[in-house]
């Protein structure tokens, strides 16, 4: 059966205190919360109020809710692997292919974060896909925001960082035009690399990068598109634009603005 209303907490006090007992290893995750396939609209209204992407859209294949007293407290959702050679860069399969999907989002209450909740949210959800007959599922983890610490956990193995690359916005707004950029005015701006973890499912299924020891907490890397300026400089025309990273837009400044 799948819950399609959203229901959030009204009469805190039973709810807190069983949380509460749940952080102080009173209780088992088992216990309290009980997980089952949820629909995607019900997914996005929680993500949407408690992930830090907020209301940015994202594809679903399978979603699955969390839930204490009929409350839902966290989802995670899976799709098919976005990018044309994603399935053949890992797994040598065709981009048609159903049996591989990705991690593409996972929320929990804020008062729920930090505990394992989290890991028994997406370790059971893991479960849930083997018996829809997935084979593995990928994910990947901004390196200027976190190194995976939930991957670990739930016994993902790591696949090092993807390649360097960097995205050309153009002055007229647009993010890597198709052609060649020599000719068009704008600016190349440094994308963060991902960390890839992936978690076999089926273990036929063999992975074509080489495994590589795990990031630690604090491996942050940081990126200065503007150096905190909102100002980004483009050296072939030179010229100055305001940072489409740091400013949501990019617009072309003149040097009294900039000096």
């Amino acid at each position: 059966m799948i819950q399609t209303q959203l229901e959030f907490p009204t009469l805190l006090t039973d709810f807190d205190s069983k949380i509460e007992s749940f952080k102080n290893r009173e209780v088992k995750a088992k216990t309290i919360f009980k997980l089952m396939k949820i629909d995607k609209s019900v997914a996005y209204q929680f993500i949407s109020q408690y992930h830090y992407l907020k209301d940015a859209k994202f594809f679903s294949k399978f979603s699955y809710g969390l839930f204490l007293d009929d409350v839902l407290v966290g989802c995670s959702t899976f799709s098919n692997p976005q990018g044309t050679v994603t399935l053949k860069g890992w797994f040598g399969l065709e981009n048609d292919n159903q049996d591989v999907l990705e991690l593409g989002r996972l929320c929990m209450l804020p008062k729920l974060n930090g505990t394992n909740a989290t890991s028994y949210l997406l370790g059971n959800s893991l479960k849930l896909l083997k018996n829809e007959g997935v084979k593995a599922v990928i994910t990947l983890a901004d390196d200027s925001r976190h190194v995976g610490s939930i991957y670990q956990v739930c016994n993902f193995k790591y696949y090092g960082l993807t390649d360097k690359k960097s995205d050309f916005y153009t002055s007229d707004g647009k993010v890597n035009p198709r052609g060649t950029t020599k000719e068009k005015r704008g600016v190349w701006i440094p994308r963060t690399q991902k960390h890839r973890y992936c978690y076999i499912l089926d273990e036929t299924l063999v992975c074509l990068f080489q495994e590589q020891p795990k990031p630690t907490l604090g491996m942050i890397n940081h990126y200065d598109c503007c150096n905190q300026t909102g100002k980004v400089f483009d050296n072939r025309f030179k010229e100055w634009y305001t940072c489409p990273k740091c400013t949501g837009t990019i617009s072309p400044i003149s040097l009294d603005e900039v000096y």
